[in-house]
């Protein structure tokens, strides 16, 4: 059903209205219809079955992109200093999610008193789901375990796991996925530098809060 059929039904109406047997009930009717169509009408979204998708992905990240320090990192012994930095990670999934997303990743690092990272992450994902194909933006928050690290000295991945929460941008699903929403956890393997796994709640459509 398009618009042009709903335009067809107001004509129709005003047709009516001109006759001298116009009914107010059919006209009512009529009118009933058309604004019934018009909520019915498609916005390409199709309503599916609630997904649990489970996996895992491995990242590959840039070079640093930016990077400047926060309170007294001079000192010999500073007592409060945050390394920020900006990057970019290429990952790839594998399991209910099969393809890739390239993610711009803010990070900043505690090494000094919480021994931790805390990190933001805003990405583009495309592939499939289940077999369904399109792709989709997301925003992960993850904290990384850093006790093992010294600051000003490299620390490999190895020694670093991490856990977090990633979210679907809702409105940004396209192709099959369109009208996607959710999200999950997100937690390193063992050992961290093998990659992570992801544990997705996924729904479509009207199942999704902007839907509602």
């Amino acid at each position: 059903m398009n618009h042009n059929t709903i335009r067809d039904v107001f004509i129709e109406t005003r047709k009516i209205t001109r006759g001298s047997t116009a009914s107010v009930a059919g006209i009512a009717l009529i009118l009933l219809t058309a604004a019934l169509l018009a909520i019915g009408q498609s916005n390409g979204t199709v309503d599916r079955a609630e997904i649990t998708a489970n996996g895992t992905f491995t990242s590959v990240p840039s070079a640093n992109i930016g990077q400047q320090s926060v309170g007294d990192c001079s000192s010999a012994q500073p007592t409060h200093c945050l390394d920020i930095l900006s990057r970019y990670s290429v990952n790839s999934f594998t399991g209910s999610l099969a393809g890739t997303s390239v993610s711009l990743q803010t990070i900043a690092r505690d090494d000094v008193t919480e021994k931790k990272a805390f990190q933001t992450n805003t990405a583009s994902f495309w592939g499939t789901l289940n077999g369904l194909n399109g792709g989709f933006s997301t925003i992960a928050h993850v904290v990384a375990d850093r006790s093992q690290c010294v600051r000003n000295v490299t620390c490999p991945p190895s020694l670093i796991p991490l856990e977090g929460k990633l979210v679907i941008i809702e409105g940004t699903g396209t192709g099959e996925l369109e009208g996607i929403c959710g999200g999950g956890s997100l937690k390193s393997l063992d050992p961290p530098d093998s990659g992570s796994e992801y544990h997705l709640t996924l729904r479509f459509g009207k199942d999704c809060k902007a839907s509602n």
